[in-house]
């Protein structure tokens, strides 16, 4: 019985991951649409800024991702990305917010 119910526990854990992957992706495109962020980038395509997955393919295999895009966002960049693309500084976001918007950009 015990077996059973642990089988089961397994069974729903694609389920449970999957919807709490949802809920984040919800959140994170929430406070990017909230914040102006899809005014110069989109979820897979080059608008003005690079795409979201662009970002997070770009920096996947970064270890200092998460702690050097903080200051790429409050700080704003020029040259990333090619002479084309200049984002402006967002000095206005909280900690929290920053974090969240680079984990949810890197999770894509």
């Amino acid at each position: 019985m015990k077996r059973l119910i642990a089988l089961l526990g397994l069974a729903a854990l694609p389920t449970l991951v999957s919807a709490a992957h949802e809920q984040d992706f919800a959140r994170g495109y929430a406070l990017a649409e909230k914040k102006g962020c899809f005014e110069c980038h989109d979820l897979g395509r080059t608008v003005i800024g690079p795409s979201y997955a662009a970002i997070a393919r770009h920096y996947r295999f970064d270890p200092h991702a998460r702690d050097r895009l903080p200051y790429v966002i409050r700080g704003g960049s020029i040259g990333h990305w090619g002479d084309r693309f200049a984002m402006w500084p967002q000095p206005n976001l909280s900690d929290a917010e920053v974090a969240e918007l680079v984990d949810w950009v890197l999770s894509q």
